[in-house]
């Protein structure tokens, strides 16, 4: 049977298409090689990082079939794990608009999306903020010199991994997505950026992994926020802070000492 393809509507209250999702061993594990990510990190457990990158890949979905002069940015990522997913385990997943606010730069659509398992289990709460970027407002030299970021609180940071984007990861990671920032230099050219950039969900495995290295969390909760783009040759630091031996803050820095993402850890039960 062929699946036709949504009638996707760009407004509040339009709830997308009901899905099933399962995240194999093997799709687990070779997508945590294009993050250096070692495959007993998680044991037998979803990395719920993977079962959230679905809702990027609608978003991107609707964003292109809506409005296929924009191109999709991921900005800000909250994930709230109610309880593990096992891998091999199928869960449910709805998902609707919030808003979508006019930015400088086009407009941020705001998803919330919800997971469940066979008994009704409450497991995963997602809500991304994807910006739909206007070429035509793309950053030029010429538009004037950018804002500078207020100077980041550095005390107590670590470093707990480093990781070496290329674009053969890039490239394996972002496998099948149609927006091309990813993936065509002259594409993200369009769009401003000197070279590819690694989809932010990427960036998100990064961060919670950091989480990961004390066990796999039982409950998290976690809002990241993507400050500048991750490009396919950066080099990342993720760092941490921790209060009372817990972590409660994350950072990706990347090899010229930029902050490109931060994390505020609201709560991890392990």
């Amino acid at each position: 049977m062929s699946q036709t393809t949504p009638e996707y509507r760009l407004e509040p209250g339009y709830e997308f298409p009901t899905e099933e999702i399962t995240v194999s061993e093997a799709e687990q594990h070779q997508l945590h090689g294009f993050c250096d990510t070692p495959p007993e990190r998680y044991g037998d457990f979803v990395d719920p990082t993977f079962l959230a990158r679905r809702t990027i890949r609608l978003n991107t979905e609707a964003i292109q079939a809506c409005r296929p002069d924009c191109a999709p940015v991921h900005m800000v990522h909250r994930l709230k794990v109610h309880a593990p997913v096992c891998l091999g385990e199928t869960v449910t997943m709805t998902g609707q608009y919030i808003a979508i606010p006019e930015i400088s730069r086009g407009w941020v659509t705001k998803t919330r999306w919800e997971f469940h398992r066979a008994d009704g289990g409450h497991v995963l709460t997602v809500e991304p903020d994807v910006m739909m970027m206007d070429p035509s407002k793309a950053p030029s030299e010429k538009k004037g010199a950018r804002k500078e970021r207020p100077a980041a609180d550095d005390a107590g940071f670590e470093t707990l991994l480093e990781k070496q984007c290329t674009p053969d990861t890039t490239l394996g990671y972002c496998e099948g997505t149609t927006n091309l920032i990813h993936t065509v230099p002259e594409v993200a050219a369009e769009y401003g950026f000197r070279a590819p950039i690694i989809a932010g969900n990427q960036t998100v495995n990064f961060l919670v992994e950091a989480l990961a290295l004390d066990g796999v969390p039982a409950e998290m909760d976690l809002e990241l926020k993507f400050l500048k783009p991750v490009f396919w040759d950066d080099a990342i630091a993720v760092q941490g802070r921790r209060e009372g031996g817990a972590l409660t803050a994350l950072r990706a820095v990347n090899g010229d000492g930029e902050t490109v993402a931060t994390g505020i850890v609201n709560s991890v039960r392990y």
